[in-house]
């Protein structure tokens, strides 16, 4: 009898596994840090903004996560599920990136960092998600 809930089906798998899903989580759901953001200027005054990208990157995170939960439900535990993360998660991807390619260096500020951290961990989610959809369509 196949679990209820995507996530007791993701309970189930091997720790290393829970291991990367904690770490895409906790990089998606770190966007939150990053919400708001400050200016600096010359007199080390500054003023308050919102950073699109940070909620784009929680947005696309909680989309994903219902359409996952929805493909389980109707498909069960299966490479299908990394469909989510392409619907959602490869717009935003592609926005930030061309968007921060003319910006300052990513590197020279604490949420440039972070967004590197995003690329990496999410890109790599990504090719996975992709070779795993592909799969699912093929018969593998």
């Amino acid at each position: 009898m196949e679990p209820a809930t995507l996530g007791e089906a993701i309970a189930l798998q091997p720790q290393w596994l829970m291991i990367w899903l904690a770490v895409l989580a906790g990089t998606n759901l770190a966007a939150v840090l990053f919400i708001i953001g400050r200016t600096k200027d010359t007199a080390g005054q500054g003023r308050w903004f919102i950073r699109p990208e940070a909620i784009a990157i929680l947005a696309a995170f909680f989309a994903a996560g219902s359409l996952m939960e929805y493909l389980y439900q109707h498909y069960g535990y299966v490479r299908l599920l990394g469909l989510a993360h392409l619907v959602f998660w490869v717009p935003v991807y592609a926005w930030i990136a061309l968007k921060r390619r003319y910006l300052h260096p990513m590197r020279s500020t604490l949420f440039g960092k972070y967004l590197l951290l995003y690329f990496v961990v999410s890109g790599a989610s990504l090719i996975i998600d992709a070779v795993d959809v592909v799969r699912y369509f093929a018969g593998f």
